[in-house]
This record gives structure tokens, sequence and C-alpha cells, in this order.
């Protein structure tokens, strides 16, 4: 009964935060506060209704839900598994420490001409930027749930015998898994970010969200560009609530 109490009010909060947004801008839109190229919400939702009306949109969703999933995917893999490991075996975790303290900094664009030398304009370029990025917020927030969990309740296992991999799997990890939720969350932040900024390196395919929007760009469509980018947020915003709502389904003792 309070869960859905909670629903509720959330999708009443959200869905008045988002008329007064829209209300404000459609405002300031119409008493010209707005430079001209600067289309209202009235244009870029008749822009958005259209795309999906004649399914313009869907190839450049899918292809970016691609790029975007499979790197967020990687990350879940190598990063939680590796800070799994990283924070539950200290010979490991002293080995990761100089490496996260000396890449974690770089601004993982930098990387991009790189990553075309060797594979080019392809969505493994794409990926291999998407998963770098999201990397190092998923494996740090592991670490630091693994290491912060109370050790008394790894010596009680260690002393009844259990072994390492019945501690990892039945103490670390149901431990660790608030922490792993808060950074998988981050990560997939991350990878519609940098999903949206690897698109707009150019493309062999000629699609995606990024694309579309450095396109349109090109031919001063700003109305496609804030629709696309209208298109983008609502993605995220449904991804991170479909996360978030698998947290609450693994993590039912938390709410209880």
């Amino acid at each position: 009964m309070r869960s859905s109490l909670k629903k509720s009010r959330f999708i009443v909060v959200s869905i008045v935060e988002l008329l007064f947004f829209l209300s404000v801008w459609q405002i300031l839109s119409l008493m010209d506060w707005f430079p001209t190229y600067v289309s209202s919400p009235a244009v870029v939702l008749g822009i958005i209704s259209d795309f999906f009306m004649t399914g313009e949109v869907f190839p450049h969703i899918g292809i970016s839900l691609y790029r975007s999933i499979v790197g967020f995917l990687l990350v879940v893999l190598f990063g939680t598994g590796l800070g799994i490991l990283a924070g539950f075996f200290p010979s490991i975790g002293r080995f990761f420490d100089p490496v996260v303290s000396f890449f974690n900094p770089i601004p993982k664009i930098a990387l991009l001409p790189v990553f075309l030398v060797w594979f080019g304009v392809t969505d493994t370029t794409r990926i291999l930027i998407i998963f770098t990025s999201a990397f190092f917020p998923c494996f740090i927030a592991t670490l630091d749930g693994v290491r912060g969990i109370n050790k008394l309740y790894l010596w009680s296992a260690e002393n009844m015998g259990a072994s390492k991999f019945k501690m990892l799997s039945r103490i670390v990890l149901p431990a660790a898994l608030p922490k792993i939720f808060d950074g998988w969350r981050v990560a997939l932040a991350l990878t519609f970010v940098m999903m949206f900024s690897s698109e707009m390196i150019g493309s062999s395919t000629g699609k995606g969200l990024g694309f579309m929007i450095l396109n349109a760009d090109a031919y001063g469509r700003t109305d496609i560009v804030l629709a696309a980018v209208i298109v983008i947020a609502a993605l995220g915003f449904l991804f991170d609530r479909l996360l978030i709502g698998l947290r609450q389904r693994v993590l039912w003792w938390q709410n209880r």
C-alpha cells in the first residue's frame, strides 16, 4: 500500500514539474525572451509527434539504444566483477588503486582519436568510449561497497569454514548491492551522455540520435535538435526508472 502511494505521488509530482517547465518555456517564448531560432515547446512537441507518427525516429533510437545498452552491460560485467574482486582480495585492490587514480581523471573523449585510429568510425569505437567513461564510477562504487562491509561478518563466516566463493556469494554481494546499484545508476546516465557525444563525431551508418542532432544543426533546424534532445532525455529517464524498479525488487529487505 505504501509503495503504491509513493509511486502515485512520484507520478503526480513528475507530471506537475514537467507541465510547469513547459508552461514557463512557452510563456517566455511568446514574450520573445528567447532568440527566434529557439523553438517553443509547442513546435518541439509537434516535431516529436511527427517523429513517431512517421516512424522516422525509430531507426535512430534503435541504434542509439544498442550502443548504450551494450556499453552499459559491459560496464556491469567488468566494472562490478573487478570491483568485487578488488574489494575482497587486498592484493588485487592494491593493483587497481594506482590504476584508477591515474586513469579515472582522464577525459575519456580524449581517447577518441586513438580508438578511431584502431577501429575507425564504427560502433566498436563508440561502445568503447561509452565503456571507458562509465566503467570507473561502477568499479569505484562496487569497490567501496565491498570494502565497507563489516569485517565481523567475514571473520565469522571464515571461522565457520565458509569457502571464498560462499563468502562472496552469500555475504559480500548482498551487502555490497546497495552501493553497486548506485554505481550502476551513475554508469547508466554516463552511457547516454557518451552515446550522444560519440555519435556526433560522424557516423558510418548515418543513424543515431546524436547524428540526427548533428545533421539538424548543420541545416539550422533547432526544433529538430531540441526534439531529439528531449527524446534522449525521455529514454534516459525511462531506463533510470527501470533500474530503480529493479533495485527495489532485488533489495526488497531495504524497503522493509
